[in-house]
């Protein structure tokens, strides 16, 4: 059976390279934070909510790093698991010579 990809994986795709740029750590490392601090989930509700649910934290998410570790920007990836979407992004990041930070 052939499935296609969902209508709405690109806001998810974008919602994780926004998340990741604007809080300045891959969505692993925010995932992670959910996951170990069940009491943060309002405060990512809220980050949710104020950016217009443009902050998706789960792996799939990666910072751009440049050699010197500054920050160029972010990757975001949705279609497949969500570690499978890291695995991709840091794939096409490494491809460009670039570092990739997944958290």
């Amino acid at each position: 059976m052939r499935t296609a990809s969902g209508i709405v994986r690109p806001q998810i795709a974008i919602g994780k390279a926004w998340g990741a740029l604007g809080m300045g750590v891959g969505t692993r490392a925010l995932a992670r934070r959910v996951a170990e601090q069940p009491q943060l989930q309002p405060f990512f509700a809220s980050l949710s909510a104020l950016s217009e649910g443009r902050i998706v934290p789960v792996p799939g998410g990666v910072l751009i790093r440049d050699a010197g570790r500054a920050i160029l920007g972010a990757v975001g990836i949705s279609g497949d698991t969500s570690d499978k979407d890291e695995a991709c992004a840091l794939a096409g990041i490494e491809a460009a010579k670039l570092a990739g930070d997944g958290g």
